[in-house]
């Protein structure tokens, strides 16, 4: 089949770039002597995840319960649940994946490891947990290191799981190069003195699990970081263009759409709106738009709706043809793919495979 002939609105991968972002990451984290645990997040996909097994990867990350289980069922078993698993009901589903794989959990409260203590134990499995440690980013983790050091305490004198290290999130990383550079001091003096506390303590830590796809290859400058879990590598976006982590040229995710009418002036309507694509915001320039426009990029896709992607084409000197076809680099790979059962993974105009996106809406 070609590209072509796909119905839109439809997601595409260039497996070229794809397969370039993924031996460049795994080259990097070789070189560095770091693992990589990619975050499947981004795509998905049981394939994919093993396409980066296969290149290098340690094993994978997932955020959800649900995610893991789509993973651990179609045969990968080295899984990181990046995400507080609190309640009975996850920590017995947790416990039951426990009995099937090697899974490790990052938390950051003693309620969050008790429950999933007595559910491993009450199974006869073994967890391993990474407590988060707040970085500057404020969303998840313990930002003092005696306090963190006081959790982990707590959780190695649990039964059934067993504290192996740090994790931790740098998201107030996506900004430009410079801004990145201003912030690693102080992240780097938190490392510096967690570890140093731990080291006092004689709480041996095996592993300090950090990065993100804007930190990804500046992993080697946080201090003690050993294992790195970036997602958004593998197909890239708007938005790691636009803070200079990735070229556009670096992206290999995009949808294809259809222009369905140009009626009104100034205006050319497409067959993806809020349902299609990520409605995430630009995180540089202005901040404008929901993506890039590949055959012309003076077009902004200024707005969406439910069903339609609403494209200012004032200052474009292309004529918009109903039933030409456009392609489009969302801001926000993750989310995009979420929105769809199938993506097509295309070299040149031809689609050489389909991957459903099985782990999509496991949000649970």
């Amino acid at each position: 089949m070609l590209v072509s002939e796909l119905e839109t609105p439809a997601v595409v991968v260039d497996l070229d770039v794809m397969e370039r972002n993924l031996s460049r990451m795994a080259d990097y984290c070789r070189s560095r002597n770091i693992k990589l645990r990619p975050h499947t997040k981004s795509h998905k996909i049981p394939e994919l995840a093993k396409r980066q097994i296969e290149s290098g990867a340690s094993g994978i990350t997932v955020a959800k319960i649900g995610e893991a289980e789509v993973m651990l069922n179609s045969g990968i078993t080295d899984i990181l649940i990046a995400y507080p698993v609190v309640g009975k009901v996850k920590a017995a589903r947790l416990a039951e994946l426990a009995g099937r794989g090697n899974i490790t959990v990052s938390l950051d409260s003693e309620e969050a490891a008790r429950a999933i203590s007595e559910e491993v134990t009450a199974r006869n499995v073994k967890a391993n947990i990474l407590v988060e440690l707040d970085v500057g980013f404020g969303r998840c983790g313990i930002a003092n290191e005696n306090e963190l050091l006081t959790l982990a305490q707590r959780i190695s004198d649990l039964p059934g799981i067993g504290f192996t290290g740090l994790m931790f999130y740098p998201g107030q990383f996506v900004v430009g190069p410079k801004e990145r550079a201003a912030l690693l001091g102080n992240v780097n003096e938190l490392l510096h003195r967690t570890l140093e506390t731990f080291g006092r303590a004689g709480l041996p830590i095996s592993t300090v699990s950090g990065g993100s796809t804007p930190t990804a290859c500046d992993a080697h400058l946080f201090h003690g970081v050993n294992e790195i879990r970036p997602g958004m590598y593998i197909f890239n976006d708007r938005n790691m263009a636009g803070v200079g982590v990735a070229g556009v040229e670096d992206c290999a995710l995009s949808v294809v759409v259809t222009v369905v009418s140009n009626s009104v002036s100034g205006r050319a309507i497409i067959d993806g709106g809020s349902k299609t694509f990520s409605s995430d915001r630009y995180l540089a320039g202005d901040g404008r738009g929901f993506g890039i426009i590949k055959e012309d990029p003076t077009a902004e896709l200024e707005s969406l709706s439910e069903e339609h992607g609403h494209l200012d084409i004032k200052r474009s000197n292309r004529r918009y043809k109903v039933g030409e076809r456009l392609t489009v680099i969302p801001n926000h790979v993750c989310s995009t793919v979420n929105m769809h059962n199938e993506i097509y993974g295309i070299r040149a105009e031809r689609v050489e495979t389909v991957w459903q996106v099985a782990g999509r809406g496991m949000v649970r």
